[in-house]
């Protein structure tokens, strides 16, 4: 197993129930292999076998038996009632940034869940270091209205965005830190139009699928404390982790973060939100930076790295925060021989 897939299972048992969302050919944990799974996925396996036939990155003999076809509605309705509340797990890989209405999702998640030992174990892409890396993070309020307006298919912009925006480097759909040698759109501007006018709500219309949301680990962890906060959906992120390629992971449990004040709340925000600042920085010097020198980036990023990890741990830490902050007329300076502010 993966150290990757080891995190993301770490505190899972063979005696805990799991229910895994679309694991098509590569289930983390496979019934085969002892796990008390139950697959969901939008199709069954012969229906997916015959999807996936002559696919080069599919093989159709490993597509897992689904126990449960969710093609629509909340998830949770496609179960049993007397299931609900029994699970000790739900695994979703890549499957988020997909759904019309992420706070359904939550919802769902809350009702087939154990309330006290429940997890939602996520792998998240990273809009960063995939086809994503030319949209904006997605926001709270963006979430908001799309489950105010009870999506169930994609909205037309947002189909349109995915068209117009993604971008592919050698054919590539993601990568890690490397250089990118060749990155292209993935359409042209009328094929992004052409989906935007195709759109339609009617019940019968063919549903489009595309990335709606887009995610750093920092905007992620913001849209979770803030629908706690409002009361839209009750959970908090446990730990959340960057992988090196592609995406990054999570475990959320139930029951949001709890300040003492106000106060203490608006301040994690604002640490949040410096987190996207620096994290889309990150992605801004990797893919424009050409002649900046090793050393130079590595101190740079070392600086960055420290002021997340203190931004992270906000107790007890002022004396580092001030050397930090020592620091800073050295980032300045160095932005500014670089022509940057």
């Amino acid at each position: 197993m993966s150290k990757r897939n080891q995190q993301l299972l770490c505190g899972l048992t063979k005696t805990d129930r799991i229910i895994e969302i679309g694991p098509l050919h590569s289930p983390l944990t496979p019934k085969a292999a002892g796990w008390m799974t139950t697959v969901v996925d939008h199709a069954s396996r012969d229906a997916l076998v015959a999807k996936y036939a002559g696919h080069q990155n599919v093989d159709p003999s490993q597509i897992q038996d689904v126990d449960i076809i969710w093609s629509e509605g909340a998830l949770h309705d496609a179960f049993p009632a007397a299931a609900q509340g029994s699970y000790g797990w739900l695994i979703a890989s890549h499957v988020i940034e997909h759904l019309p209405d992420v706070v359904r999702f939550l919802d769902s998640a809350a009702r087939l869940l154990d309330p006290e030992h429940g997890v939602l174990a996520l792998a998240v892409p990273d809009k960063r270091w995939c086809f994503d890396l030319f949209r904006p993070v997605s926001t709270t309020g963006q979430a908001l209205a799309a489950h105010r307006a009870r999506a169930q298919r994609h909205l037309p912009e947002r189909l349109f965005d995915h068209h117009a925006y993604s971008a592919f480097d050698c054919g590539r759909p993601g990568w890690g830190r490397e250089k990118l040698s060749h990155l292209q759109l993935a359409t042209r501007l009328g094929e992004a139009k052409a989906a935007f006018d195709g759109w339609s709500d009617a019940p019968a219309a063919h549903y489009v699928d595309c990335h709606a949301w887009q995610f750093t680990p920092s905007s992620f962890e913001l849209l979770i404390l803030e629908l706690g906060e409002l009361g839209a959906a009750d959970w908090r992120v446990d730990w959340i982790a960057p992988q090196p390629s592609t995406e990054f992971t999570a475990h959320l449990r139930r029951g949001r973060r709890q300040f003492t004040s106000p106060q203490e709340c608006e301040a994690r925000r604002m640490d949040l939100l410096y987190g996207i600042v620096r994290e889309l920085r990150e992605q801004a010097d990797w893919l424009l930076d050409d002649s900046i020198t090793p050393s130079v980036g590595a101190v740079m990023r070392r600086i960055d790295r420290l002021a997340s990890r203190l931004a992270a741990r906000p107790q007890n830490l002022h004396p580092i925060r001030s050397a930090l902050t020592a620091l800073l007329p050295v980032r300045r300076m160095i932005a500014r021989w670089r022509g940057r502010i």
